[in-house]
């Protein structure tokens, strides 16, 4: 059971902080995927989303861990 554990330290984050950013992934990648249907049926619509989406996550990994 303690090699489920291991990533958190491995990423110089606690298990509660590993939680809270993995969540916030969570969320932001259900609002970009909303966003990139809506635009694969609508494209003057959420156009640079996606883009917007990893760029935000790439931010957040940088910064985090």
């Amino acid at each position: 059971m303690k090699s489920f554990f291991k990533h958190p330290s491995n990423v110089c984050m606690s298990y509660f902080q590993h939680m809270k950013l993995s969540l916030r992934f969570s969320g932001i990648l259900i609002i970009g995927s909303i966003q990139a249907l809506i635009h694969a049926f609508i494209p003057d619509i959420c156009i640079t989303s996606t883009t917007d989406v990893s760029n935000k996550i790439n931010t957040m990994l940088k910064s985090n861990g």
